[in-house]
């Protein structure tokens, strides 16, 4: 019997598996998450970033920066990240423009610290709250006084102003009133522009050129010191200098705007009479340091500005007077006074035309022991 090939069995075909259809809501909203945590994410990212960066950078010494007029935000911030106030100049324009505030910052003149966030620093420039330049140079002091001053105020260094106002020849190209000083030292002294920077208040930058200070002060000199003034010099047949040493000599020794015409009288009626000025200011200037009461051998100090030693006006101005001086030595009183002393207590000064009378007021307002 013939063998026959056994069959294989028929399997039935495998079914496929339906897959199950996702929600297109669902995955649009999932996309949209994704969307929502990544854009957060990088905001966030982007605000950390951005707020590190306006930070303060550190501590430091103050930097003043001069804001221009018309000067955008960009400009701005370029400037200040230069200067090392701020860490990222693009981090405080769109902080600027982000506020809105970026044109309504106004230029000036500012002193920042490092350690002023940059809002800190914007909000400044928003308000304007520039810098107070204003120095005020009192009547009465001499030019290493002015020079004090001003190097306090930062303003410019003192060796520099001192050297400036030693340029005196120079200045009297520009100035004709200053054309009676001097040139020529005597006893190995040199004239400054001692006298003729007058006092006031000015406004100054720091870090201003000496010759930018000394310019200012010589033109409001020449602006209080009128074609009046100078009309009345000619008359009394004095020069300039003669007028403004005498004023500064007035200003120092008197207290009292009521005592200054008395006071240029005594001057004046000294030198009428040729008899030394005698005066213990100039003696001060003269050694540098003041003192109320000299001895017999300070007066006796060697020096052009000594008016002890020397009769007549000393070399130059002691110091630089306010106008109420100026108009005593060009309109002094009438009077025979050839003596004076303060009070030392209140600075009233009494005159005197006779010696005996001098010093019964000087034992009276200075004590028995002077």
């Amino acid at each position: 019997m013939r063998k026959t090939k056994q069959e294989k069995p028929v399997r039935p075909p495998k079914q496929k598996r339906q897959r199950k259809k996702k929600n297109p809501v669902q995955a649009i909203a999932i996309i949209i998450l994704l969307i929502i945590i990544l854009g957060a994410t990088a905001v966030f990212s982007f605000n950390y970033f951005i707020n590190d960066k306006l930070a303060p950078v550190g501590n430091g010494d103050p930097v003043f920066v001069d804001i221009e007029e018309g000067s955008v935000v960009s400009d701005i911030a370029e400037q200040l990240e230069a200067e090392n106030l701020i860490q990222d100049a693009l981090a405080f324009e769109l902080m600027a423009k982000k506020e809105g505030l970026g044109n309504q910052i106004q230029s000036g003149y500012y002193e920042f610290k490092p350690s002023e966030s940059a809002l800190e620093i914007l909000n400044r420039l928003i308000e304007g709250d520039v810098y107070d330049s204003a120095v005020t140079i009192p009547e009465g002091r001499n030019i290493k006084e002015f020079a004090a001053i001003l190097e306090e105020q930062m303003v410019c260094s003192a060796e520099d102003f001192i050297a400036e106002t030693q340029k005196v020849g120079d200045y009297q190209k520009n100035y004709p009133i200053l054309s009676t000083i001097s040139l020529e030292p005597k006893d190995g002294v040199s004239r400054t522009l001692e006298g003729y920077l007058f006092p006031d208040t000015y406004n100054f930058k720091p870090n201003t050129d000496p010759s930018e200070v000394v310019t200012a002060m010589l033109d409001r000199f020449v602006e209080v010191y009128n074609q009046d003034y100078l009309n009345r010099t000619a008359e009394m047949g004095k020069t300039v200098d003669q007028i403004v040493i005498m004023a500064s000599i007035i200003e120092l020794e008197t207290k009292f705007d009521d005592d200054k015409a008395n006071a240029a009288s005594v001057f004046y009626n000294r030198i009428a009479a040729d008899q030394p000025l005698q005066s213990d200011i100039t003696v001060d200037y003269a050694r540098g340091e003041k003192k109320a009461i000299l001895t017999t051998e300070e007066t006796q100090f060697p020096s052009p500005y000594n008016t002890y030693i020397n009769k007549g006006l000393p070399f130059g101005p002691i110091c630089s007077f306010g106008e109420p001086a100026l108009k005593a030595a060009l309109y002094p009183a009438t009077t025979e006074y050839m003596y004076f002393v303060a009070d030392i207590k209140t600075g009233k000064i009494y005159f005197n035309v006779t010696y005996e009378e001098h010093l019964e007021d000087v034992e009276t307002y200075l004590g028995p022991s002077n």
